[in-house]
Order: C-alpha cells, then structure tokens, then sequence
C-alpha cells in the first residue's frame, strides 16, 4: 500500500485540540516549562506542551512555510481576506499552526516513548528538502523568519516522524476492502427538474400537472437517448442539470439513492429506465459499471479513513492531561 507524505497533523485539525492557556510571565505548565513574556526573541520559549517547549524560531519556520505554500497560487493578501466579520485567513491559519505545532510534539514525544525513530537515509532526505528550503529562500525572509538549514530540518524530521509513527501505530488497522464496498460506477445522465434550478439559473417548482408533463418529456428523450449516436453529447444538449456525468460509489449522497441503487445495477453500455426522484427525472447511462483506477483510489481511501480513526483514538490516549500554555506576550506579537 502507497504511504502518504502528507502532515500527518493535518489528520487531527480541528478533531482533538488540547486545551490552550495563555500563560503569564512566570507562569510553569505541567511539566515545569517556563514560558517567555515580555520582549520575545529568536529563542523565547513561547509555547510549552506538557514539558516541552517550543522556541519563537521554530514558530516562525512553519510560519514561513506555510505563506511560502500558499502565496505562490494566491499572492500575499490571502492571509488578510476575511472569513467573518472578526477573523481572517491569517487569524485561522495561526491557531493551524499552534495546533499542529503541539500535535506533532505530542507524537514526537510518544515517538520516542515506543523507541520510534528515523532512519539515516531518512533523515538524509528530510536535510536535503531543508537545504532545498534554503536555497530558494530570499536574504530578508531568511533574516526575519530566523531560517536556518538546522531549524527547517527539525521541522520536516518531526514531520516525518509523525507519519512514521501514523503507520506504525495503525498497523493493525483492518485492510480488506471488498469489491463492492470501493467498486465505483462511472454514470452519465439526463436530469429534467421538478424542484431546483437549472444549469441557465431558471428556478424550477413544479405543480402536479406539470409534473406528468415533464415525465412525458423524460419518457421521451429516454426514447431519443438509446438512439442518439454519443449518449454524453445527448445528454449534455438535453439536461436541465449543470453536470452530466459523475463516479459515484455505494456512499454517494450527491444523488438520490433511488438512482445510486439503479446505478449499481446496471452493466457498462446500458440506459435505465426513467427514475423518479423528489427533485426530478433521471436517466442514466452505465459509461462504465467497474472504473478500476477510480475503484483502486476508493480502496486506498477506505483503508485511509479507518487507520486514520485508529490513529485518533491512539492520540487521544497519547494527549491524556497533557497541557499547553501560550506566551501571552508572543501571541499578541504573532502573525502571519
């Protein structure tokens, strides 16, 4: 099975998020770690998890990588662009980043609880990314982000552990996927509305006579459909819906279920009857009844999702009482 080079953080955003105090001056989490407050510096200690702390520097390096991301495909001001009336981008993606922070230290530190470590080549791999990092960083960010080879190194390599010890501890995650629970059919289809809107923005609520009048309609082009030369092109001329043609498996919701039951049914090459829906008339076309590339991706999803639920428990045990404390000081200070 393909392993994913992903953040494995991401995984957790927003799923298992400790409880964050904003510490004072003089201020000792759980474990004894003193956070740093009024003027911060290269190497403040401005966040502590459990009797870890995390300097300024580092902070600034998952700051730097992310804009370094991101505004290369949305430019700079994407982090002003606002999401309410009170937070923007830049609001979210500071909290992203103290909770990923602190995910990655809790699993680095179970890491090394359970003996759990990198490799040399895989430790050569994470240095030659940071030197790449370096090479293609400008003098400025370099001064104000605090970068260094040695810095964005241990970023990639807690990263790196954080997979490893993904993998590791869902080992025993359940990997048999039978063939109808990932098969994915590959539908084209004539919609004609009852209720919604159309793909030209009519707003379409239909009352019982002009109901039977659309069914006349879909009865027909159902005719025309078996005889039209490309079922597609048929479909595209006729639809009342914007899409057309859709992979779907036995989870979609996207459709009405009487038309994924239909759907699964059916054999590459054939036309469905007419099927009545809440909404409208559906008839559909089987382009293909086993997308194999698409059913391949669907296994490897499934399995995905359930390593992932037993990697949450697994983290939810790790997490335990652990505390994390935030420098009042470097938040007010903070970012991006």
């Amino acid at each position: 099975m393909k392993k994913n080079k992903r953040i494995l953080a991401g995984i957790l955003a927003g799923f298992l998020m400790v409880h964050l105090l904003t510490a004072c001056e003089g201020d000792k989490i759980s474990g004894g770690v003193r956070v740093a407050n009024g003027e911060i510096k290269e190497n403040s200690i401005v966040i502590a998890v459990g009797d870890t702390g995390v300097r300024y520097s580092e902070v600034l390096g998952y700051c730097y990588l992310l804009k370094a991301q991101y505004e290369g495909n949305f430019g700079k001001k994407i982090w002003k662009y606002k999401l309410t009336d009170k937070k923007t981008i830049g609001d979210e993606a500071k909290e992203e980043i103290i909770n990923m922070i602190t995910q990655l230290k809790i699993i680095s530190n179970t890491a090394g609880e359970e003996n759990v470590s990198l490799t040399n080549d895989e430790r050569d791999e994470v240095l030659q990314r940071a030197e790449e990092v370096m090479n293609s960083a400008t003098d400025a960010d370099k001064k104000k982000y605090h970068l260094s080879v040695q810095g964005i190194s241990d970023i990639y390599e807690e990263n790196a552990l954080a997979n490893k010890m993904f993998y590791i501890s869902t080992d025993a995650a359940n990997t048999e996927v039978s063939k109808e629970e990932a098969r994915q059919v590959k539908l084209e289809f004539i919609k004609i509305l009852t209720k919604g809107t159309t793909k030209n923005g009519a707003v379409v609520s239909l009352d019982e006579k002009e109901m039977s009048a659309a069914r006349a309609r879909a009865d027909r082009l159902r005719e025309e459909a078996v005889k039209a030369e490309t079922f597609l092109d048929f479909a595209k001329e006729n639809s009342e819906s914007e899409t057309v043609e859709m992979t779907i498996g036995q989870d979609n919701t996207e459709l009405d279920r009487s038309v994924v039951t239909a759907a699964f049914s059916m054999k590459k090459g054939s036309i469905s009857p007419v099927i009545g829906t809440s909404d409208g008339y559906y008839i559909l076309h089987c382009a293909d009844d086993n997308d194999e590339d698409a059913t391949y991706a669907r296994r490897e999803e499934i399995i995905e999702e359930r390593q992932t639920e037993m990697f949450k428990k697994k983290y939810k045990q790790w997490l335990g009482d652990c505390q994390v404390g935030i420098s009042k000081s470097f938040w007010e200070i903070f970012e991006i």
